[in-house]
């Protein structure tokens, strides 16, 4: 080696690109010696092993021991080539994290204790709207690079910062995303101070290029600013982020655990006069920092969970509220939505925080990718792993509010199984077992418990069909029988009776929006649009549907049962529509709703004739004149002519002829009152004290009664009533009947 090299601290170059010179012709290894003489800015005698093509096995200098690692030298394009690309923009910033990573490392290797009082890193995005000059100028006041970082920069894989969880590949990723790296640091060896720049790309024959090495003044402050230029024509073009709010967003998202553990140094980015600081951004979300708790796993060994309790912006551009993020050397790798299995959703003395926490431990540190962006792990062992940190959690950090929620939910389970009794094949406590820790309202309670209620039925068939099967065979045994006879027979009548619970809560349902309506109804004092008047005949039973009709093929559904209980199972009529729809008849006339016989659905045949007709009018609560022709019952009469001579349509399409002696049932629903008042003076009351009826004469069979809106609604509570006292029903876990009367008289009369 010269004289010159070994008087001089930092070497001279021989010929280099960008240097006035090549390394081709040059003497393989002569070049290599003094590329390994700038890498460890070292004057120390040099042992080399070269391999053929131009390929390092191992670099031995004397005093500093054996590197053994491929050098940077090597076949680098291919080494980026095989690199992942970005699929996302979390993805495409990895470059720029790992920048940022290597200026945090520097702070803390020149501070210690201090760095995060005294470190600084600025992250400054440049021309983000244009690919071709996107870039981002990373800087630090760290230590700079020093020769043993040097030689670690020059080498692939090195395992300089591995226990920090470095792999020794970030700066490639710098390479495979921008056309080209320039780096400045400055630095202190033996005493004295020095800056070193040099370019990073792969548009030359070496990736390291420009070199040059000068001395400065000893009141330079160390540090080092690495500024990426040029998107590369790539994925990492079209996913790299061209918003400010986009890059602020995943800046604290990534690095959320060091802000939060407090390991980060202060770290302001910006971008065209928009900037933000870091930690102070995310610690002004937090509400409130919780214990952390040690998770000692069978599986995953022993991890450590920090919790917190943030304010909500803090998960405002996550999926969900509550996270558990994955960390390896301080960074967030993963992050996973905790929302399914927290089941709560806000958390905090004042129920509006949510919840983060940072999982570390060796069992993360050793399954992390080189690009530190994915851990080697399936997503079936992520999801064991994160329930395994909830369960923790819910026993230690989140008890209290957990332990509320709770209670929370079980008071809704059982108010959902007042509503839908059907679902109560086990008691509340129990079906809370089977439902997701987020199910609070009707609808997840019946979502996630339909498949459990399934089961049960199916169950109970086979205890039944047991039982019955056992019956036919004679058993020895007579006494089991009796008992699986009698098991079967209560659970059969148990399941029956949360079906008929159901049915009749649904009528009181019905029954509280009809009395409601009443009420709007006599607020207006009678005025109200023809739309609401419409409403009171879609409750009774839907418009403009003809049974017969062919065309509706949906099942329809009605409340008949509102005028006679008799009208529950009545499967053919027609509302609202016009006679022609259901008639042999060419009839313009729209009939409100007429309902005719076979209603229980037994199929009406074309030698069958009609023995009952049911037809009802509605008209508008609280109305007092009508129109100067109206004449009670007038309209009532032309129906029925029209039905006696002609055909009604069956369901099947075939026309059946009315009976002879057909008997019409013929309902008003109206207020008596004004001119149906005087048009009633001469009529009965009617039997259950609905209104006035009578009977009809000459031409036509049967009854016509006038119904007011007001004693329907009431007829209609005590039969319900009734119904519920009749099949020995029960409603008295919260202690209240359905429809408690107000007079025993008027449920007598309705008996």
């Amino acid at each position: 080696m010269s004289e010159k090299a070994k008087a001089t601290p930092v070497p001279a170059y021989g010929p280099r690109r960008g240097h006035g010179g090549s390394m081709r012709g040059i003497d393989y290894r002569w070049g290599l010696e003094k590329i390994c003489q700038i890498f460890l800015r070292e004057t120390l005698p040099l042992d080399t092993s070269i391999i053929a093509q131009g390929t390092l096995a191992s670099t031995k200098v004397a005093g500093t021991g054996d590197i053994g690692l491929t050098q940077l030298v090597g076949d680098v394009a291919n080494r980026v080539r095989r690199l992942p690309k970005p699929s996302n923009l979390a993805d495409a910033l990895q470059p720029i994290f790992e920048a940022v990573s290597n200026a945090v490392h520097a702070i803390h290797d020149e501070f210690g204790d201090y760095a995060n009082a005294k470190g600084e890193v600025v992250v400054d995005f440049q021309d983000i709207k244009d690919p071709n000059n996107y870039t981002v100028i990373v800087s630090d006041n760290g230590v700079g690079m020093e020769p043993d970082r040097f030689a670690a920069f020059c080498t692939t894989d090195t395992p300089f910062k591995i226990t920090r969880g470095g792999k020794g590949v970030g700066r490639l990723l710098w390479l495979d995303a921008f056309r080209q790296t320039h780096i400045e640091s400055v630095f202190r060896h033996d005493g004295k101070v020095f800056k070193r720049t040099f370019d990073f790309g792969l548009g030359e024959n070496e990736p390291i290029y420009n070199e040059n090495i000068i001395a400065v003044a000893d009141s330079t402050p160390v540090g080092t600013a690495v500024t990426m230029r040029g998107l590369r024509s790539n994925p990492y073009s079209k996913e790299m982020p061209v918003q400010f709010a986009a890059i602020r967003k995943h800046f604290a998202s990534h690095f959320l655990a060091d802000f939060l553990m407090g390991t980060a140094p202060n770290m302001t980015v910006s971008s065209a006069g928009a900037s933000v600081t870091f930690p102070e951004d995310v610690r002004q979300m937090l509400v409130e920092e919780r214990r952390s708790v040690s998770l000692d796993s069978e599986t995953f060994g022993e991890l450590t969970l920090s919790s917190y309790i943030m304010s909500k912006e803090a998960s405002s551009d996550l999926d969900g509220n509550h996270q558990l993020h994955l960390v390896s050397s301080g960074r967030t790798v993963q992050t996973r939505k905790l929302d399914g299995l927290l089941g709560i959703k806000r958390i905090g003395a004042r129920n509006e925080g949510v919840f983060h926490a940072c999982l570390t431990g060796p069992y993360l540190d050793e399954r992390v990718n080189q690009e530190r962006t994915h851990f080697n792990f399936s997503e079936d062992t992520a999801a064991e792993l994160t329930k395994e940190c909830v369960a923790l959690a819910k026993k230690t950090v989140l008890q209290d509010e957990l332990d509320s929620y709770e209670q929370f939910r079980l008071a809704q389970l059982e108010d959902f199984v007042d509503h839908y009794p059907s679902f109560g094949f086990e008691s509340p406590e129990a079906l809370l077992t089977k439902t997701p820790a987020s199910a609070d309202s009707h609808e997840a309670f019946a979502a996630s418990l339909i498949k459990h209620k399934i089961r049960a039925d199916r169950d109970r068939r086979k205890l039944v069909q047991s039982a019955l099967s056992k019956l036919s065979k004679e058993p020895d045994d007579e006494q089991d029988l009796g008992e699986e006879i009698r098991e079967a027979a209560r659970a059969a009548t148990a399941d029956e009776n949360r079906q008929l619970m159901e049915y009749v809560l649904r009528r009181k349902f019905i029954i509280e929006i009809l009395d409601a309506l009443l009420g709007k109804v006599r607020a207006l004092e009678g005025r109200f649009d023809t739309h609401l008047e419409d409403t009171f005949h879609e409750l009774i039973c839907p418009m403009r549907v003809t049974s017969g009709d062919r065309r509706n093929t949906e099942p329809v559904s009605h409340d008949l049962w509102l005028l006679d209980e008799r009208l529950a199972p009545a499967a053919y009529f027609a509302s609202d529509a016009q006679i022609k729809e259901f008639l042999d008849s060419d009839g313009k006339d729209r009939v409100d709703l007429m309902v005719w016989d076979k209603v229980h659905g037994l199929g009406l045949g074309s030698s069958e004739r009609l023995e009952r007709v049911i037809l009802v009018e509605f008209k508008k609560p609280e109305r007092g004149a009508y129109k100067g022709d109206y004449v009670l019952g007038r309209q009532m009469n032309r129906y029925m002519a029209q039905l006696i001579d002609h055909k009604v349509r069956s369901h099947n399409g075939d026309l059946v002829e009315l009976s002879k002696d057909v008997v019409f049932h013929c309902y008003v629903v109206a207020d008596i009152a004004g001119d149906l008042e005087m048009d009633t003076r001469d009529w009965m009351q009617s039997p259950s004290g609905r209104g006035k009826f009578k009977y009809l004469q000459g031409d036509f069979n049967g009854t016509m009664e006038v119904i007011e809106w007001k004693e329907l609604v009431r007829d209609a509570k005590v039969r319900n009533q009734n119904f519920v006292e009749a099949a020995r029903l029960s409603f008295t876990r919260k202690g209240d009947l359905i429809f408690p009367p107000k007079h025993r008289k008027e449920t007598e009369a309705a008996e």
